[in-house]
């Protein structure tokens, strides 16, 4: 069920950030995913409480059947169980595993932060006809549409965002911050500092709730 990575994969989705990001000056990027790692929502895309006693990270990709299937089944039931009532702060963090997911994430980023849950929604919603116009040459006009949906207005405004620079950087730093947690499917997810693939126990909303309910007890212990 899970997206297992290969190397070639992976390998090609970061050629894909590289294009865009090589040029930028390593300092600044090791500043930014600096193992600053008080506080993780230094990286990524946050909802919950910052003062919630437990942190969980999903990295994921937009292609990855297993990512659409905790996003569309087991995350609502954690979002209103733990998120809602300030127990879980959820930081989502993109991994691209596809060639395709890197202009599928470079548009949702371009979005702005506000809209970048609501864009998610709408690319897991869509996610196979994602693939299908990849597979079928259309993949720009796919993401154009989805993108005015949520504010870029037009293709001009779409190819900017493609274009930029600074997009791409973010992508990968969060990409290296992945590979400092070992991540090697999608998705993946770190439990406060603890990594699991999506395997076992927590595939399922009752498995998952019960890994958050053992992380409180000990939260509340100490």
């Amino acid at each position: 069920m899970m997206e297992r990575i290969s190397r070639r994969t992976a390998l090609a989705a970061v050629l894909a950030l590289a294009l865009v990001a090589c040029g930028n000056n390593e300092n600044e990027s090791s500043a930014v995913s600096g193992k600053g790692k008080s506080d993780p929502a230094a990286i990524g895309h946050v909802i919950g409480s910052a003062d919630a006693p437990v942190t969980v990270i999903e990295y994921a990709s937009p292609t990855c059947p297993a990512c659409k299937y905790f996003h569309d089944t087991v995350l609502p039931e954690i979002e209103k169980k733990y998120v809602s009532t300030g127990k879980v702060r959820f930081i989502f963090r993109e991994y691209p595993v596809h060639e395709i997911d890197v202009p599928v994430y470079a548009m949702a980023l371009c979005t702005g932060e506000a809209n970048f849950f609501d864009v998610m929604d709408d690319v897991f919603e869509h996610q196979s006809g994602i693939i299908d116009a990849a597979s079928n040459g259309v993949l720009k006009a796919a993401l154009v549409a989805i993108g005015q949906r949520h504010g870029i207005a037009d293709e001009a405004a779409f190819d900017a965002c493609m274009a930029d620079g600074s997009i791409r950087q973010r992508l990968k730093t969060t990409y290296d911050e992945a590979q400092k947690d070992g991540v090697d499917s999608t998705p993946t997810f770190i439990f406060d500092g603890e990594m699991s693939r999506f395997e076992g126990d927590i595939r399922n909303v009752e498995g998952f709730s019960a890994k958050l309910d053992t992380l409180l007890a000990n939260a509340a212990g100490q």
